[in-house]
């Protein structure tokens, strides 16, 4: 099952909702998840903390579920605990945990993420790597799915990560845009191929 989290509060962002911000002409919150859909997963949701999110119609015409989570603003945990009991209600034996604000995410690096998950019998968390450090996407095995249903505040499955197997992402492939600096720099650039 793939999890996009995009409930976040974007306190660093400022007042906007940095997901309908503009990225090289379309809504940052459309990028990751429109890569994401050339790749085949049994599910797909994006959690989000508005049914009626300016992303959530395309959202759905990409095949995506779109899951409320009513708690968003108690911290990224839990939207990670959402997909998990997703997850394991789903029967799944993986849950892949990527993030919407990060519009360079490569279909090879979560393929690389997937062989390194076989590699290992399924049964590693698997996380990405950038310069040393380690982030989503990732990959958890259903037998993580209790310890993530177990996360609170705003760090996510960090701890959890901690432990992963790291795969190198390509350089820049994991910018989470994060700030308003960082998205006008972006878009001061071509656009990433």
């Amino acid at each position: 099952m793939l999890a996009v989290l995009a409930a976040g509060q974007s306190r660093r962002f400022g007042a906007e909702d940095k997901l309908t911000a503009v990225l090289h002409g379309r809504m940052l919150g459309l990028h990751a998840a429109d890569t994401l859909t050339r790749l085949a997963f049994d599910h797909r949701i994006i959690i989000t903390s508005d049914l009626d999110h300016p992303c959530a119609s395309a959202w759905q015409d990409m095949g995506y579920d779109i899951i409320i989570n009513d708690h968003a603003a108690e911290g990224q945990a839990t939207s990670v605990r959402c997909a998990a009991q997703l997850a394991e209600e789903h029967g799944v034996g993986a849950l892949y945990i990527c993030l919407a604000d990060m519009p360079y995410i490569k279909r090879q690096h979560i393929r690389n993420l997937s062989q390194a998950f076989e590699d290992r019998g399924r049964k590693t968390i698997i996380g990405s790597g950038d310069n040393g450090k380690i982030m989503p996407p990732a990959i958890f095995p259903s037998s993580q799915f209790a310890a993530l249903q177990d996360l609170q505040g705003d760090q996510g499955a960090r701890k959890l990560l901690q432990t992963a197997h790291l795969v190198s992402a390509p350089d820049g492939s994991l910018l989470d845009i994060d700030t308003p600096e960082i998205l006008a720099a972006e878009n001061r650039e071509e656009p990433r191929r």
